[in-house]
This record gives structure tokens, sequence and C-alpha cells, in this order.
């Protein structure tokens, strides 16, 4: 009887006080006004290729997307843009990603690319090793 009376309880205030859902703290930017944003604030752009059904890209969203510290990192120093492939979920993508995807050369998800406002890459990480190893990669990033 105790037990029915907590988990009745437990319902009540878990009603009235819903849990947040994680929220991705990183401030995406269009691909198409990457660009004009890099060389307007002089910060290089930050790409993020992602695909749904891959699960080490949920992770580094959690762990490092959702992560205040590392995501500010994020917005102070980059103009971050996701581009997500929907091959495997529509057969193709549309071409706007298909041209950054090709351009990157992005053969593999999760993908991260810094790259100049000119497109020039600076710095590639592929894979999700765990956020020590991804925040190594953003500090060390020129």
């Amino acid at each position: 009887m105790i037990a029915v009376v907590v988990l009745i309880v437990g319902r009540i205030v878990s009603s009235r006080y819903p849990v947040e859902k994680d929220v991705d703290l990183v401030h995406w930017t269009p691909a198409g006004q990457a660009t004009a944003a890099a060389m307007r604030l002089h910060r290089q752009i930050f790409y993020e290729f992602s695909a749904e059904w891959c699960g080490p890209c949920h992770q580094l969203e959690r762990e490092v997307f959702m992560d205040p510290m590392m995501a500010a990192e994020i917005n102070n120093r980059f103009i971050a843009v996701k581009v997500v492939d929907r091959q495997r979920e529509d057969g193709r993508n549309i071409p706007s990603v298909q041209q950054i995807i090709d351009r990157y050369g992005v053969t593999a998800f999760p993908t991260v690319v810094i790259a100049a406002a000119d497109g020039k890459v600076r710095e590639r990480t592929v894979g999700y090793s765990g956020s020590g190893p991804f925040m190594s990669f953003l500090f060390h990033a020129r």
C-alpha cells in the first residue's frame, strides 16, 4: 500500500515538474549562411557531419553539444553547421547536403571538419571516442 501511494505521489509531482528534454546548446547556422558569417565574424566553420542511424553521432550530440562548456567553446570560436546525411533513409541527399559531403570527402560518421571561411580544411576528426579526446581536438584546432 505504501509503495502504491509513493508511486502515485511521484507521478503527480513529475507531471507538475516535467524533466526538460536534452537540449543541444550549439548555435547551428544554415550551411548557406556559414561562409558570410565566418567572414564577417573572422571565425572558422565547424562542420559536423552526422546521420540519424549513427550511434556515435548521437553520443557526440549528448556528450558535446549538450555540455555547456563544450558548446560554449564551439559557439565562441566557430560558425557551426550541422550536415545530416539522409542517404540511408531517403535513398539520396538533397543537392546542397551532398555537395558539402562531396566537397569535404566525408565517408564516415560522425566527421567534424574545421574549415577556413574560404573552405580550406584546417582540422578534421572522424569518429567519436569520447568527450576528452574531442575537447582536446577543439582546443588544439587553429
